[in-house]
């Protein structure tokens, strides 16, 4: 049901952090930290803050390009408060899939 709605999963980037890395709308990105890194589809969008990426979660690897997902990035600790996941603000970097 979420796949008829979402569509190909996609990462929501501001227009000008896409700029400054050579991204379009339509482009395949690679999204990577330390600890992982998927690929995915670009899609700009004036909404979002510069130096914020948005990637919807629950997509199965299976209906992602790379086989891996965005929880393979996040961190495995919880926070200091609460004990709550810390999957909400996780440090990446977004470059072209072919750079």
């Amino acid at each position: 049901m979420h796949r008829k709605v979402q569509k190909e999963p996609t990462l929501l980037i501001n227009p000008a952090d896409a700029e400054r890395r050579g991204v379009a709308t339509g482009d395949v990105v690679r999204v990577f930290n330390d600890r992982g890194e998927f690929t995915v589809l670009a899609k700009l969008d004036k909404s979002v803050m510069e130096g914020v990426t948005v990637c919807a979660m629950g997509a199965w690897r299976k209906n992602m390009l790379s086989l891996s997902t965005p929880a393979s990035l996040n961190p495995t600790v919880f926070a200091d408060l609460g004990n709550a996941p810390t999957f909400s603000d996780t440090l990446v970097d977004v470059r072209p899939l072919d750079a």
